[in-house]
């Protein structure tokens, strides 16, 4: 579909088929089903504004009118980031309306898909003052950035654009919360405005660096700086939305990422840990399996490097990132055919392990190898990705070449 809700014309699905673009229909319905957002925001705004012309300090609102404004802001900062992408690739691909590429396609659904979550909660908070959300959710965290470097040029116009939209907000409602504050609430505004100012410094920064044309390297700068500047104001947005949100930490509460695990040689240290929790028992009882996992860790030049990776999965399945792939009939997949026998995953949105970006969907696992490694072959340490099949266990000779050499 067009961005219109005409249907595309042969040549445009022609066009993007041989791009490998995605149908953005449903892109689009988010798109249109967000439109009365703006005024959503602007409502919930005027209430506020009410409230403190009745003397009302922005740090002595009712919880539930701190909680539609932050929730309200939630919601435009992600339809903002959203449409400025599909506005960014029909400017920048004009022969290809409707379609997107794969890579704009999941980071513009990620954001649409919590639009109407957060819509939700603010006209609920509106009309229900009891309402709560559970610890912890506020404030909330955007959605992971798609894994690609460098991102397409049309994603850095697209964030340039909604920054400049979302920094134009957060000076608006910074002002009127400083003109409404009074001054036995000085200090608590002082730190209120300390972090928006810094907010609105990096998005100011983001949005100075950049010119038209730029270089490769800069452009991957500007990137940095952006994400940076957005992800600071989408947390200025609701602390401003909230002010009792300034107690809570700059990251929301989620699971604790694993700690290291001890290396070769120090106490604690488990050879099997990377191994496939279900399959581990029996892979112990395996002399093949027990000799070549000894024969890996003695073999892998960096085994830091090896850990840090399957801590990087651990914190991914924690977070809910990813989930043990499954056959099927719901049957666990099982363990990748080599060493050191990881359990295979499924990837629940889109992942950057190591530098291995995994698009949400793929499953993927962790391969360290020592094959071959005794008769000059360079030890095999890398995130797979595949469907995978049922194998036969590899015992990963380090006397013998790869099968495929």
């Amino acid at each position: 579909m067009t961005s219109s809700g005409t249907s595309a014309g042969i040549w445009t699905r022609v066009r993007a088929f041989t791009r490998g673009e995605r149908d953005a229909e449903m892109l689009y319905a988010y798109r249109r089903a967000g439109a009365g957002l703006h005024p959503m925001l602007d409502a919930a705004e005027r209430r506020r504004l009410d409230l403190t012309l009745s003397g009302t300090s922005p740090f002595g609102m009712t919880s539930s009118t701190g909680l539609e404004l932050a929730c309200a802001w939630n919601a435009f900062a992600l339809q903002t980031l959203a449409d400025q992408l599909l506005q960014a690739d029909e400017a920048a691909d004009p022969g290809t309306v409707g379609f997107v590429p794969p890579v704009t396609f999941d980071q513009a659904e990620a954001y649409y898909r919590d639009v109407q979550r957060w819509l939700a909660h603010a006209t609920r908070a509106a009309h229900d003052p009891q309402f709560t959300l559970p610890p912890g959710t506020l404030p909330a965290k955007l959605p992971a950035w798609s894994p690609v470097e460098p991102c397409p040029r049309p994603h850095l116009d697209a964030m340039l654009a909604a920054l400049n939209a979302m920094r134009l907000h957060v000076e608006a409602a910074l002002h009127h919360v400083e003109q409404a504050t009074p001054e036995a609430d000085a200090q608590r505004l002082a730190r209120l405005s300390g972090e928006v100012q810094e907010a609105l410094v990096k998005a100011h920064y983001a949005a100075d660096m950049f010119v038209p044309g730029a270089s490769d390297t800069l452009h991957e700068q500007i990137e940095t700086y952006a994400k940076e500047a957005i992800e600071a104001l989408y947390r200025a947005g609701q602390v401003l939305g909230d002010p009792g949100l300034l107690e809570s930490p700059r990251a929301p509460i989620t699971a604790q990422r694993p700690s290291a695990a001890a290396l070769p040689g120090q106490p604690g240290f488990d050879p099997w840990v990377m191994t496939d929790p279900a399959s581990v028992d029996s892979l112990r009882r395996n002399v093949d399996a027990a000799r070549v996992i000894t024969e890996m860790w003695a073999l892998d030049p960096d085994p830091a490097a090896s850990l840090a990776l399957w801590s990087e999965i651990q914190a991914a399945l924690q977070s809910g990132g990813a989930i043990p792939a499954r056959q099927p009939n719901g049957a666990p997949l099982g363990f990748y055919f080599c060493t050191p026998y990881c359990a295979v995953y499924e990837a629940q949105r889109p992942l950057m392990i190591g530098d291995t970006p995994i698009p949400r969907g793929q499953r993927f696992t962790l391969e360290c190898a020592a094959e071959g490694v005794r008769i000059g072959y360079p030890f095999k340490r890398e995130v797979v990705l595949g469907q995978f099949k049922p194998a036969t266990i590899d015992y990963c000779d380090p006397d013998q070449p790869p099968p495929h050499e």
